[in-house]
């Protein structure tokens, strides 16, 4: 199952939505709350469509954003999604992603065991350093990519 976490931005603020795919079908959840199911229509010329009139206005953003993942500036919502031990992700500066693991996480075991699946969820050929730490602390790994 492929899983992206975006924060979008709406009038009442930044939602968390998270997009799991169930086959052809996306759920989407925002802020913990299912708001719909969305999918391509490939007879529209592969837009994304939905049935959930809750969902409905966020199509386009959550369209605009899954379009991203899998580029440089996407990276976090893979990252997020893929670990649930990241409760964070900030760019830092143009090559550096500040990646906050939770407090209760080891960050040493963890850290080894990203940088050993890391390459699998890279798509694209820019380097990247990843500051890693813990919520509660100043300690942080670096790890390049690419």
């Amino acid at each position: 199952m492929e899983r992206y976490v975006f924060e979008i931005p709406t009038d009442e603020g930044l939602r968390e939505t998270v997009i799991e795919s169930i086959g052809e079908c996306y759920s989407v959840h925002m802020n913990g709350h299912f708001v719909g199911s969305m999918w391509w229509e490939e007879n529209k010329g592969l837009q994304w469509n939905t049935g959930d009139v809750e969902l409905t206005p966020f199509i386009w953003d959550i369209a605009s954003m899954l379009s991203e993942a899998f580029t440089r500036n996407g990276f976090p919502s893979i990252l997020k999604g893929t670990y649930s031990e990241i409760i964070a992700t900030t760019w830092k500066s143009a090559e550096m992603l500040e990646v906050v693991v939770s407090a209760d996480s080891d960050l040493e075991v963890f850290t080894v065991f990203l940088k050993d699946e890391i390459l699998n969820l890279v798509n694209f050929e820019e380097h990247l350093d990843l500051m890693v730490r813990k919520a509660d602390s100043t300690y942080f790994i670096i790890m390049g990519i690419n």
